[in-house]
């Protein structure tokens, strides 16, 4: 199994938290029970426990590459690292997650056909991969196609218009299948509390038509840059379900957000 880190972000919304953008969101300092480590060491740590990961893919735009490349290698994996850069080098460049997802996709070779672990590089999450990854298993033996699956939590009403401007929101039927993914859709037009999680498994078939995609979208940006419209693009031909999770989980995009997890002894600024 391949895991891709999506890491090509400027985090323009984190500000001043990334000491102004000259710090990559994703080597930002959290406490994890005590133990303090930058986002992307949880990360590789999460995926270091899964069984199976024989390469991580992170993909980074080309200012924060050398930040990124010397953490990977302060790391000292047990499991090959590649780096990709989108060739961006300012906010006003960046790419999106859709064009990541490709230039990750092309450094795996043509021959490989097993599923891909995508996952944002700023989450804080409790679940354990390994879980994820058997339920797909599981439901993959039973599915005549390739399947898809997307990690989800369901947030209580008070938390309404907050999930309805900030995420993805799945439509699922009772198989726990996703019918739709409404991207942003703003509380007027939310329909469920199921929010769709920066955590996936692709087949690697459709993580081949990603470019395909984006031609079709490149005049729609959002289209183009958005990983939700992927994802409703992928469920018109693959069976995708959600993995809804337990714990907690948060999405280190603001500085309040950053806060929750900061260490107490922090010198950075929010």
């Amino acid at each position: 199994m391949k895991a891709v880190i999506l890491a090509g972000g400027y985090a323009n919304r984190l500000r001043p938290v990334t000491d102004n953008g000259r710090i990559a969101k994703t080597l930002l300092p959290i406490d994890v029970e005590g133990k303090t480590q930058p986002i992307l060491y949880f990360l590789l740590d999460k995926i270091h426990s899964l069984k199976g990961v024989d390469e991580i893919i992170v993909v980074v735009n080309d200012l924060y590459h050398n930040q990124i490349k010397k953490a990977c290698q302060d790391y000292n994996s047990k499991i090959n690292f590649t780096l990709v850069s989108d060739g961006s080098n300012s906010p006003e460049q960046a790419k999106g997650a859709n064009y990541a997802i490709l230039k990750a996709n092309n450094t795996i070779p043509y021959s490989y056909d097993e599923k891909i672990l995508v996952m944002a590089s700023d989450n804080y999450f409790e679940f354990d991969l390994n879980e994820l990854v058997k339920k797909y298993d599981d439901l993959a033996s039973q599915s005549p196609r390739p399947i898809n699956m997307v990690s989800s939590k369901v947030y209580p009403d008070s938390d309404r218009e907050y999930i309805a401007k900030n995420f993805g929101i799945l439509n699922i039927n009772k198989n726990k299948r996703i019918i739709s993914l409404d991207e942003k859709p703003g509380i007027e037009n939310l329909k469920t509390n199921n929010v769709s999680l920066a955590i996936y498994l692709f087949n690697r078939a459709d993580l081949d038509k990603i470019e395909t995609y984006m031609e079709q979208n490149k005049m729609d940006k959002k289209k183009c840059d958005s990983l939700g419209y992927f994802i409703n693009y992928t469920i018109e031909n693959s069976p995708t379900y959600t993995y809804e999770i337990d714990g907690e989980f948060c999405d280190i995009g603001t500085p309040d957000e950053y806060k929750k997890l900061a260490p107490l002894h922090n010198d950075l600024q929010y």
